[in-house]
C-alpha cells in the first residue's frame, strides 16, 4: 500500500505558535517528514508552541505512539534532532483529544 502524506504548516509568529496538520496516511515509515517538519519550525523560535494535529489521517498505532513520546519527552527521535532541544509539542488526534507534555 503506497504511504502518501500531506502535512499543511500554518505560522503565528506573533502569538509563538505553529499547527502541522496531517492528512492522509501516517506510519512510523512517513512519521519521518512530519519529524523534520516539526524540527525546522521549532528552529525558529525558542518556546514556540507546537501542535500537530492527525485528527484527518490516518494513523497507524505504532506512529501514534511514537508521536506520544515526543510529546511527553519534550524531544523529537535523537535521528531527527540529533541536539535533542525542548520542543513544546502537543498531539491532536481524532478523538479530539490533545495530548501535551
Amino acid at each position: 500500500m503506497t504511504e502518501k502524506i500531506r502535512l499543511l504548516v500554518k505560522m503565528d509568529i506573533d502569538g509563538a505558535q505553529v499547527r502541522i496538520t496531517a492528512h492522509g496516511r501516517l506510519t512510523s515509515r512517513s512519521l519521518h517528514a512530519l519529524y523534520v517538519v516539526a524540527r525546522r519550525a521549532n528552529a525558529l523560535m525558542h518556546g514556540l508552541a507546537l501542535e500537530i494535529d492527525v485528527s484527518g489521517a490516518s494513523v497507524d498505532p505504532a506512529a501514534m505512539e511514537a508521536l506520544s513520546r515526543c510529546s511527553q519527552s519534550r524531544r523529537l527521535p535523537a535521528l531527527i534532532d540529533p541536539q535533542q532541544s525542548d520542543i513544546n509539542i502537543s498531539v491532536r488526534s481524532s478523538a479530539d483529544a490533545v495530548m501535551a507534555a
